[in-house]
């Protein structure tokens, strides 16, 4: 009876999926026969079928995949050789706080869906604003934090006591060894600085007070800077962290004196021509056919649906949308020209966004951190494996992941990168991406020709 149901289920997602999932050609000149000779269109099949079946077991309602080949001039924006809609954006539209039953309205995918990004804002946001900004002499990688965040406070190893000896309060610890934080530990998580910070406790400290979102903002600031603890001495170790973000976030916006989502609007996003990648998208400035493209999240514990919220809780209480470590919303196309932009050097035409010199240090794992395998703002893949495919070439390949199921790597060896979208989250924070990930990059770099 469950092997049925289970049977009955795929074919309810392969239905769905066949009324809502089609090919689109990249604009820019790339005809359907060189499209079809750069991949495997049979072997693609595979990939819809990985996705189809883990729609089907409910891993995630839906999902947008987009695969992405290097221009042959290496300016032009790069051919879109595979780009497909699978799925619902959402399943359901409420939650009744009573009984705990969803309220259904089913709305298919669509290829320029436009999804919460994540920590892919990491990336593809504060990582490229911080390396425009270095190429602008506003910031250097091996520049201490403190420089920019007054009181931000160094990791000290403190003496232990002596056996048999407490510390008696009055008495003032003796400090070993001291060191500062650096901005490249930031971006390479080897900072010490714990993972996040847990937003109800910290929210519990303003009970009963009105703060406006930049007094707020800058608690938090403040908090990191002369409360939140070091957790290893910097560059010995490397510990995953949202607060990393959220000071280069404050770093760029101290050093250029505008807000980060600004910066990174006027110096990266505009002079690529994205249309749909922003932070706080649902608003006054978009209209409502760019807001009914938004992809849902989480239904929160109160029935209400997150659509144009960002779904991590630091980035949509304290920050207020705009944050370092979360917040931006994109569409694959528009991923496609940053990828393009990236395997490019810095340029897509006549516009040229970074230098040469930036992209190649942003994609370099520093050799002081090389244990760590983090790039700068990216994770690197320094071995066969790992949650981007075993097939992509090591050791020149940068990639990210988003806790909504979101994630973009970029080989840039081969000139391909892998757009996979999906809103896993939707509509209970259960579902799951990992896998399917991993497998479908290996079948699609195995169909490049």
């Amino acid at each position: 009876m469950k092997r049925l149901f289970s049977i009955f289920l795929f074919l309810a997602a392969a239905i769905t999926v066949a009324a809502t999932l089609y090919i689109y050609n990249s604009a820019v000149g790339a005809s359907d026969d060189a499209v079809s000779s750069a991949i495997d269109m049979e072997r693609m099949e595979r990939a819809d079928s990985v996705i189809c079946r883990a729609i089907a077991h409910r891993e995630f309602p839906g999902a947008v995949l987009c695969v992405v080949k290097r221009a042959d001039d290496a300016r032009s924006r790069g051919d879109v050789l595979y780009l497909k809609a699978y799925g619902d954006m959402q399943l359901y539209f409420s939650r009744d706080t009573l009984s705990g039953d969803y309220r259904s309205e089913p709305i298919p995918m669509r290829e320029d869906a436009i999804f919460d990004l994540a920590s892919l804002t990491k990336s593809v946001g504060t990582t490229l604003a911080f390396m425009h900004a270095m190429e602008e002499g506003y910031v250097t990688l091996n520049g201490k934090v403190k420089e920019y965040i007054p009181d931000f406070k160094t990791w000290d190893s403190i003496a232990p006591a002596d056996k048999g000896k407490s510390r008696r309060k009055s008495e003032q610890p003796k400090v070993v060894e001291r060191r500062d934080i650096t901005i490249m530990q930031l971006l390479t998580h080897t900072s010490g600085m714990p993972a996040g910070v847990y937003v109800p406790r910290f929210m519990e400290r303003f009970e009963g007070q009105q703060l406006s979102q930049e007094a707020l903002v800058d608690s938090l600031e403040n908090y990191l800077a002369c409360e939140e603890r070091r957790l290893f001495r910097p560059g010995s170790d490397m510990l995953y962290s949202c607060q990393n973000f959220i000071l280069l976030q404050r770093i760029i916006e101290r050093a250029t004196g505008e807000s980060i989502d600004s910066y990174t609007t006027r110096h990266i996003f505009a002079p690529l021509g994205l249309k749909d990648t922003r932070w706080n998208p649902v608003g006054e400035q978009w209209q409502a056919q760019q807001r009914e493209r938004v992809v849902p999240t989480e239904i929160l514990a109160d029935g209400t649906l997150l659509r144009g919220d960002v779904h991590d809780p630091l980035a949509r209480i304290i920050m207020g949308g705009v944050s370092g470590n979360a917040g931006l919303f994109s569409t694959a196309q528009d991923l496609a020209t940053i990828v393009s932009m990236i395997m490019n050097g810095g340029e897509i035409g006549e516009e040229r966004v970074l230098s040469e010199a930036s992209v190649a240090t942003m994609m370099r794992i520093p050799e002081c951190y090389a244990a760590h395998g983090r790039a700068l703002g990216w994770d690197g893949k320094s071995e066969v494996g790992g949650s981007v495919g075993d097939l992509m070439t090591p050791h020149n390949v940068i990639y990210h992941t988003g806790y909504t199921g979101t994630s973009l790597a970029i080989d840039m060896e081969r000139g391909i990168a892998i757009i996979l979208l999906t809103n896993r989250v939707h509509p209970d924070d259960g579902g799951s991406v990992g896998r399917t990930r991993n497998v479908v990059a290996n079948i699609i770099m195995s169909a490049i020709n």
